[in-house]
């Protein structure tokens, strides 16, 4: 289920095709958690071919020389997820769906200045998602009867996270996909 910060995430989504896919395999990932196991759901052997593939693709584009080093760096680091994969299901470990997913996922060769002008009203929109939800628990606090100080920590990380990531895009330096899947989650009000 669409949370409304993601959904506010959505909204011009559809204007770059290869954001799109990007972003609903990660919320895909993201809403399975870590409940059932992919290893049920799925023949093993279909599966680890699956994995394989998508290690050997990870390990091409590696290599391909017209990639940034940023890039390389993030399809090693999805192929080492697939490898991991690999060996828990070899080994018959149960492996849950969110990293099969993870591992599966291939990041593109390179952001395109479109996807760069999308990723960055994303994340626009992540930092006002923080700040709501901040300023909600704020008011839920000074409603209630708790003397605890209130725990802005978590929301200042993250919209700092949010804005680093905005203004490498900004200024056009290489960011790794991880970095900006992690800025674009918008913490919840404990309260």
């Amino acid at each position: 289920m669409l949370t409304s910060s993601s959904k506010s995430i959505f909204r011009n989504l559809w204007a770059v095709p290869e954001l799109a896919l990007l972003i609903l395999l990660f919320v895909c990932a993201q809403s399975a958690a870590t409940v059932t196991p992919y290893s049920r759901q799925k023949n093993s052997d279909q599966l680890i071919q699956e994995l394989k593939t998508a290690k050997s693709a990870d390990w091409e584009n590696a290599l391909d020389p017209n990639v940034a080093p940023v890039t390389q760096e993030d399809f090693l680091d999805q192929m080492n997820k697939a490898d991991r994969a690999i060996k828990e299901l070899t080994h018959g470990f149960e492996v849950p769906q969110s990293e099969i997913e993870d591992a599966l996922w291939s990041p593109p060769k390179s952001i395109s200045p479109g996807l760069r002008i999308t990723l960055i009203h994303q994340l626009e929109d992540a930092v006002r998602s923080d700040d709501r939800n901040e300023q909600a628990m704020l008011n839920d606090l000074a409603w209630s009867d708790s003397a605890a100080p209130a725990d802005t920590v978590t929301f200042d990380q993250q919209r700092a996270l949010a804005q680093s990531v905005i203004k490498d895009l900004e200024i056009g330096e290489g960011v790794h996909w991880s970095k900006i899947k992690e800025a674009l989650e918008v913490p919840q009000s404990p309260y």
